[in-house]
């Protein structure tokens, strides 16, 4: 598979699961969804500028008569890694984002092999107290609390 088409294949990825995290933020009050709607819009733009980039490359490579150096994509792995990214999104609302969150953080931090599990673990509920104190305690932003809010409330 030409590395372009691969680009291609992983924005339009990148697309879809920002339009997923648009339509949950549907569930959110209005203050609530302003950031993954921004976020979401702004992986959209990234994206259509990646195809176009990638596209030009492409050409300007063909017109001066140079191959394609393809690089190795573990498409395997790659697919694992988005099967991961969508099963956080839909747990969020299960488990909710304290829960969700740092599983995920974690678990991504040891499958990319970027860190010790002591190190993730610290990393993820450091992320987790900064997201509450900022968003939930200062912005007032809520917060979806899935499991705990069955246990708290």
């Amino acid at each position: 598979m030409p590395f372009v088409l691969k680009e291609i294949l992983f924005a339009a990825g990148a697309m879809a699961l920002s339009l997923l995290f648009l339509i949950q933020s549907l569930k959110l009050t209005d203050s609530a969804a302003l950031m993954p709607r921004i976020l979401a819009g702004l992986i959209i733009v990234l994206s259509a500028a990646m195809i176009c980039l990638g596209l030009r490359a492409h050409k300007r490579m063909a017109r001066a008569g140079q191959k394609e150096e393809i690089p190795y994509i573990n498409v395997p792995l790659v697919s694992l890694f988005l099967v991961f990214i969508i099963a956080y999104v839909v747990l969020i609302e299960v488990l909710g984002y304290f829960i969700a969150t740092p599983l995920f953080l974690v678990g991504t931090y040891l499958f990319l092999r970027a860190m010790k599990l002591r190190n993730a673990i610290l990393v993820a509920l450091g992320f987790c107290v900064l997201v509450y104190g900022v968003f939930v305690k200062i912005l007032y932003l809520p917060v979806p609390l899935g499991l705990l809010e069955t246990i708290l409330g």
